[in-house]
């Protein structure tokens, strides 16, 4: 309970706070206990024990978390755009971890977002989760594995999407940092992925030879 101070006395009502030399920067924290201070005469001390109005913890939640302009990833195929029917086609994605500052009831939030799993939806009706994003290979990477490569059985023309699941951490007016519960799920921009079917053949002359020879007219699918 508050103190409660005479006003005919001059009273002043003092709000005590606990003060942390230790911490750089010092820390001020308040106390939740109070006391009358008259002119003349040094403010009491609060009593030990006396009832502590309790503070409510501020707690980002994901709700709040998914309002934050996070980055989608960038989804990248190589070559791009192309692939062959049955092979192995590279695709990977470029995301990066972030940091937001802001408002949020009268304290300031530090905000940090990290990718840490990648929804893959090929578009022929295929999808996968992985751990990683990929990355790129030597090459030009015609039927190269890769922990997030994939082989469309089919050849055309497919919109691959993808979903990027971050997690975050946040810290209240410079304290430790403490998680989210729960990922903030980012949806890119669709890419598109032509599929295209090869065949061999020997030959004995080549295209300037024989124009209307194997592989030289126009690629079909």
């Amino acid at each position: 309970m508050d103190a409660q101070c005479d006003a005919q006395d001059d009273g002043i009502l003092v709000n005590w706070i606990e003060v942390n030399n230790n911490a750089q920067p010092a820390t001020r924290t308040p106390t939740g206990r109070s006391s009358c201070m008259y002119p003349g005469e040094p403010p009491a001390p609060p009593v030990e024990g006396a009832e502590v109005a309790e503070e409510i913890p501020i707690v980002i939640t994901l709700e709040e978390f998914q309002k934050q302009p996070v980055l989608a990833a960038t989804i990248v195929s190589q070559p791009s755009n192309f692939g062959l029917r049955n092979a192995h086609s590279n695709i990977y994605a470029q995301a990066q971890e972030q940091e937001f500052t802001f408002e949020f009831q009268d304290a300031s939030i530090v905000l940090k977002a990290r990718p840490v799993s990648y929804q893959w939806n090929y578009g022929d009706g295929t999808s996968a989760t992985t751990s990683t994003p990929g990355g790129p290979v030597d090459g030009a990477a015609f039927d190269t594995q890769t922990p997030t490569s994939h082989q469309y059985t089919q050849t055309g023309d497919f919109q691959l999407t993808l979903t990027t699941f971050f997690a975050g951490d946040y810290s209240v007016d410079g304290g430790p940092f403490q998680p989210v519960a729960g990922q903030a799920a980012v949806v890119s921009e669709p890419h598109l992925m032509s599929i295209w079917r090869t065949k061999g053949h020997n030959v004995s002359e080549n295209c300037i030879e024989n124009p209307r020879g194997i592989g030289c007219e126009a690629p079909t699918r």
